[in-house]
């Protein structure tokens, strides 16, 4: 079951996510590897499908389509 009508606020807010998120787990000290435990990688993508899931079926709110009535 594939919903057609994703929420574009959602996919925005992933997207935003992902990066911020990416930026914060390679920042270290210059000369120096990043040194976080291997499931903080994982955050992610995983924070990203939270995120899409929760504007898709809970939120349900868009900002950027909205309803013209």
């Amino acid at each position: 079951m594939r919903k057609k009508d994703r929420n574009v606020t959602g996919i925005v807010l992933a997207v935003i996510y992902c990066v911020v998120l990416f930026e914060i787990l390679i920042d270290a000290p210059p000369g120096e590897a990043p040194n976080n435990p291997p499931w903080a990688y994982a955050m992610i993508p995983l924070g990203a499908v939270a995120i899409t899931l929760l504007f898709d079926y809970v939120i349900k709110f868009d900002f950027f389509k909205k309803k013209k009535e």
